[in-house]
């Protein structure tokens, strides 16, 4: 009869511990504070998700409040002791002037953080937090160039181009055309011109045969571009004048006839100038597609080579010089000068090789 309780006892904590068995989710540092920053770069902190339980656990999904982003976890079951990584990315546009804070939400299976509206149980909760500085009116983000890039590609043979080109495009001759499908972005605007507007139709075809949905080709070609801007925005520019007649412009078709096609004025009105201002060294390495390279101490000399009409964007390694630049164009009369904010530095950060040609 003395036997009973202990085994009661023993059966109780057999009981218990099959209940405590289970997983544990745990961050040593939940809250991130990544201090002060200015607007327009981007903030990246990695959590590290540890199981401190005796059971399997399993992240079923990671969800973000506005404005982050996460990576993909490299997996979403771990066992007792096991953790993985959760990069967490903030892109600080648009949020000059004000604290951030932002909430990470890491839904499982620990029964601590049940992924349930009728729980007074909370969702597993990481923050970021800090400051975002106002950025300057001459500033331009990284998140802001992406958007606005576009590749400019010449089709005609290298002799027609050094002639005379637009400023930023590049000489890629029809023929080799679709050899540069492995280094144009097939989400990229792009737009074709050849001499004529002869030969850019079927290359803009070829290229949207090839997957790629936003290509284009300038109606006329290099001809009529002359024909009404004459030198307006030409690089190494030795063309003849041109005898003006009564003549029209050329306009494309409707875009339900043509959807490819761009006329003159609308190439004129996505043209910008970018502008590399490190050394030539560095600028044959890599550089952004379509910068011209004019190194930080020869600007002074070449700024009558630059038309002030049109949205100027500059560039460094790391906005050192490039922000004392546009500042210098902007009181020459370039009044829509622009600095690239962080540089080549923090656009390889944020979009990796996308839009720069690297040296072969």
């Amino acid at each position: 009869m003395k036997k009973a309780p202990v085994i009661v006892v023993l059966a109780c904590l057999a009981f218990a511990a099959v209940v405590s068995a289970a997983p544990s989710l745990y961050v040593e540092e939940t809250t991130y504070d990544f201090g002060k920053v200015l607007e327009g770069f981007v903030v990246t902190h990695t959590y590290v998700l540890e199981n401190v339980g005796d059971e399997v656990l399993e992240i079923e999904r990671v969800a973000v409040s506005c404005g982050c982003t996460t990576t993909a976890l490299a997996t979403d079951r771990l066992a007792p002791g096991e953790s993985v990584d959760l990069e967490v990315i903030l892109d600080t546009s648009g949020f000059g002037g004000h604290s951030v804070s932002k909430s990470v939400y890491v839904y499982s299976n620990d029964p601590a953080y049940a992924d349930s509206y009728s729980s007074d149980r909370p969702r597993f909760v990481l923050r970021i937090v800090g400051a975002v500085l106002q950025a300057q009116p001459y500033h331009t983000t990284i998140s802001d160039m992406n958007y606005l890039f576009t590749l400019l590609v010449d089709l005609r043979d290298p002799a027609a181009f050094e002639t005379g080109h637009l400023i930023g495009a590049v000489n890629v001759p029809a023929a080799e055309l679709l050899e540069w499908t492995d280094r144009l972005p097939s989400d990229a605007l792009i737009v074709l011109l050849d001499q004529d507007g002869q030969t850019s139709p079927q290359a803009a075809a070829d290229l949207r045969s090839a997957g790629y949905t936003t290509v284009f080709y300038a109606l006329g070609g290099m001809n009529e571009w002359l024909y009404w801007y004459e030198s307006l925005l030409l690089e190494n520019a030795d063309v003849e004048p041109i005898e003006h007649d009564d003549r029209s412009r050329l306009v494309c078709p409707d875009r339900g006839v043509d959807p490819q096609c761009l006329d003159i004025t609308e190439i004129r009105y996505l043209t910008y100038v970018l502008i590399d201002v490190r050394d030539e060294e560095a600028y044959a390495a890599s550089h952004l597609f379509g910068a011209i390279n004019i190194p930080y101490d020869q600007i002074s000399r070449r700024i009558g080579d630059l038309p002030k009409d049109v949205l100027t964007i500059v560039y460094d390694q790391a906005t050192e010089q490039s922000d004392a630049i546009a500042q210098f164009l902007i009181h020459a009369g370039f009044s829509q000068a622009r600095s690239l904010l962080g540089g080549l530095d923090e656009w390889v950060r944020q979009f990796g090789d996308r839009f720069v040609l690297i040296a072969e």
